[in-house]
């Protein structure tokens, strides 16, 4: 029988989850992501949803047995998309380039990641 305690170690200390730390060495290496289906996706997405959120997902689940992609390159493509549409946005109606850069940052962080993340979290 194994022991179910270890008494010589304190297991005080909280590992990172192994998917968390997988999907976010993945985002730094292009070479591993899908780029071309990424923007099939996308592209799908404003034309035809329901085959991205129906069939491809429903086949997905039934060939990798997850209902979530571990391929980052959306997240990475749609907050590429976020900073050249809120560029634009600071080009055209902003005076000074630290306001720019602090809209930039503030619209891709706080209202795209963390909105998104907290939205998901509470939904989930």
């Amino acid at each position: 029988m194994l022991p179910t305690v270890s008494k010589g170690r304190a297991s005080s200390t909280v590992r990172p989850s192994p998917v968390l730390a997988h999907y976010l060495r993945r985002i730094v290496k292009w070479q591993q992501m899908d780029i071309e289906y990424t923007f099939w996706q996308m592209l799908h997405l404003c034309t035809s949803p329901k085959v991205v959120s129906y069939q491809h997902t429903k086949y997905h689940k039934q060939t990798k047995n997850q209902w979530a992609r571990d391929d980052p390159a959306f997240i990475v493509i749609l907050s590429l998309f976020v900073v050249v549409a809120t560029s634009a946005y600071c080009a055209a109606y902003d005076s000074s380039f630290g306001h720019a850069v602090f809209t930039v940052i503030s619209v891709l962080f706080f209202h795209f990641l963390v909105s998104g993340i907290v939205l998901a979290t509470s939904c989930w």
